[in-house]
């Protein structure tokens, strides 16, 4: 009975020496195929294994030769004949990783000679044999007629073949006259989470110049959910892949839980990984074309199907998640995960890919399904807005989901919008907001009312929006009591609409100038610092004006204390915090002087803050007008220290905390304000 060298072997050589130049031909195919395969000879040999049932696939480096050998299933004659042929694969697509049947024929870029056994085959590659076999042939490949293993050519890793057949590995590729610049690059390249979406594999060994064991552990928690332990010798990670309609999504574990993944991380798997971004902080694999070194996506319409139903698992966690009343710990960090890696807006400017249809496909499948929810409006705190938005029957989005860095502007993108107020309104009259929330309702109204947006009889008297004393009653009620509207109300209205008299004229166009004058009485002079701001003033800002006592709100954050004080201080400042530009005031001194204050709370005098690469780059540019306040707010007072050009001034250690500039030494000398 013929082997199946034999017969493979003999119907190839008779093919050959009828068409010689077919064969020829093919040699330059198979060397297009390595070079269009560059760097990724081990992973086709890691799929082919994979595809195989193996559960192990071991690289050991025998002197000159390199053994690359797996578990799996022997090899047919089918298998074979695919081997030695170009794209005749006996795989069908879907139903293993490899399909096209060229894969293999990467590994010219490595090896001059291939050596296989695998049960009964012991087979050898060979230009120089094949040559001799075809002497009509102007050029041969390397991968088309098997010739039978001669001794002188086993002899040099006989051993190391034994070792390893006696292991229980069943298929063994051993390549001989190694290109030793291309197996080392290739080693240093390979990608452990290659892995992550096998069927088989559990293990794979390398026996080189470095040892490394790369092991795998899937752990089933439904029908839709692994978690999965990748491990290595430098490091163990845990990963949770979703899966639904045969598209599934890679979530990475750190420390503290699900996280983000870097976007030269979250690539694009057809089963192995490719070149191409997701578009999001995750992996996503599935049946996936692509070209033929497998590193870039060819959008067909396989692929934008596969598209579409991973579009729609993305659009179903959003809004099973968005759709509970108590979004738990668990589905955060998942949420998380799927904001875009960059403004999704921007994505209709970039050329067409993966992740512009992934996009698209998530904007066009969440559209139907996102119409009716609303997110907190920018004027208004969270706490009040979501008191008023279920009193109002109104649908939002959660307000701790803010703390998810961009997830508000990606749902906006898939058409969330903004609340408006008049979304709000039925609330007014049943809920008991704070004196914040009544202070921005008003600031806001007042604001429509300046721009003749609304007329007064928009507004009603019923809305429970005025303070007075400690409740909180409606315009009605405030003009019977004839009481002024609590002090700190005023103060955050006056100061959002930039002006007392506008707010003044605001209650009169509501009621009359008498009932104006109860709420709204000539303002009081504030309780005074409890000392002097003159000292630092002059020392350490630079201004050789005396300044009146200075009295700041207890409310205000960090920033709005130090923009008050210098501008009671008469600086020309300004804001400029959500600017991203390296300091949080920027403006001029009495005297001219350009400055730029980034402003830094502590809780207590000696703990460390820290700049951001930008804010620190900032400094040292800026140099003498760059100024640190420094915070520190008591129970009844507020400490603020300034340090000019702390670049050079003060002590700063480079720490790894996504890199930011650490000091905990510096000298503070603080002026105390009073607070109410």
């Amino acid at each position: 009975m013929e082997s199946i060298l034999d017969i493979v072997r003999s119907s190839l050589l008779e093919e050959a020496r009828q068409s010689p130049h077919l064969l020829s031909d093919l040699a330059g195919l198979e060397q297009y195929i390595a070079e269009s395969y560059d760097s990724r000879s081990f992973a086709e040999l890691l799929q082919n294994a994979d595809d195989a049932g193996a559960s192990r696939f071991v690289i050991q480096r025998a002197g000159q030769h390199l053994l690359v050998a797996n578990d799996g299933r022997v090899f047919t004659r089918g298998d074979f004949e695919s081997l030695c042929r170009s794209a005749a694969s006996n795989k069908e697509r879907g139903t293993s990783i490899g399909f096209r049947g060229i894969g293999f024929k990467s590994v010219v870029g490595i090896a001059k000679t291939i050596h296989l056994f695998s049960g009964e085959l012991a087979v050898t590659f060979s230009r120089e044999r094949t040559a001799s076999e075809i002497p009509q042939a102007k050029r041969v490949p390397l991968i088309r007629i098997p010739h039978p293993v001669q001794h002188v050519e086993r002899a040099p890793f006989a051993s190391a073949l034994t070792s390893i057949l006696h292991e229980g590995l069943s298929t063994v590729f051993v390549f001989g006259d190694l290109v030793a610049t291309g197996i080392e690059s290739e080693f240093a390249a390979f990608d452990p989470t290659s892995l992550l979406f096998l069927r088989n594999v559990r293990q794979m060994e390398i026996r080189t110049n470095v040892e490394e064991i790369v092991t795998i552990r899937r752990e089933t928690v439904d029908e839709t959910t692994q978690k999965i332990r990748l491990a290595t010798s430098e490091a163990v990670r845990w990963w949770t892949i979703l899966t639904e309609n045969d598209m599934a999504l890679a979530f990475a574990h750190d420390d503290a839980g699900i996280c983000r993944l870097e976007e030269q991380q979250a690539v694009v798997h057809a089963f192995l990984p490719t070149h191409e971004p997701t578009g999001l902080a995750v992996k996503i694999n599935g049946d996936i074309s692509t070209d033929p070194s497998r590193t870039r996506v060819v959008l067909d319409e396989r692929t934008l199907a596969g598209i579409d139903r991973i579009a729609q698992l993305i659009v179903k966690m959003l809004m099973e998640s968005l759709a509970g009343d108590d979004l738990s710990l668990d589905t955060l960090p998942f949420i998380k995960a799927l904001v875009p890696t960059s403004d999704p807006r921007a994505f209709a400017f970039q050329r067409r890919s993966f992740k512009t249809e992934l996009l698209a496909a998530i904007k066009k499948a969440a559209q139907a399904k996102v119409q009716n929810l609303q997110c907190r409006p920018s004027w208004l705190n969270a706490a009040d807005f979501e008191q008023m938005a279920s009193a109002a029957g109104t649908k939002i989005i959660p307000c701790h989901l803010e703390e998810i860095d961009g997830l508000i502007g990606f749902l906006r993108y898939l058409g969330v919008t903004e609340a408006k107020l008049d979304n709000l309104l039925p609330a007014l009259t049943s809920v008991s907001l704070s004196v914040p929330g009544c202070a921005e309702i008003a600031s806001h109204l007042v604001a429509l009312y300046t721009t003749k947006a609304i007329t007064p009889s928009y507004i009603q008297r019923e809305w429970k929006i005025w303070p007075i004393e400690d409740s909180v009653v409606s315009l009605h009620e405030a003009a019977q009591l004839a009481k002024p509207l609590a002090r700190r109300f005023v103060d955050m209205v006056v100061e959002r609409i930039a002006g007392r008299q506008e707010f003044r004229r605001f209650i009169e166009g509501l009621t009359d100038t008498r009932v104006a004058d109860a709420l709204l009485p000539e303002e009081q002079a504030g309780r005074a610092l409890d000392v002097t701001p003159a000292t630092l003033h002059d020392a350490v800002m630079g201004s050789s004006s005396k300044q009146r006592p200075v009295t700041l709100k207890r409310w205000r954050n960090a920033e709005q204390q130090v923009l008050a004080l210098l501008i009671e201080w008469k600086w020309q400042v300004s804001d400029v915090s959500h600017q991203n530009v390296g300091y949080d005031i920027e403006g001029r001194s009495p005297e001219g002087k350009p400055s730029f204050i980034e402003v830094k709370s502590i809780n207590y005098v000696g703990e460390a803050f820290t700049l951001t690469s930008n804010e620190e780059a900032v400094a040292r540019d800026k140099g003498d007008a760059y100024v640190i306040a420094l915070v520190c707010q008591h129970k009844d007072t507020i400490e603020i220290a300034f340090i000019r050009d702390p670049a050079n001034r003060l002590k700063f250690i480079h720490q790894c905390k996504q890199w930011v500039w650490e000091c905990s030494e510096y000298d503070f000398r603080p002026e105390t304000f009073g607070v109410e």
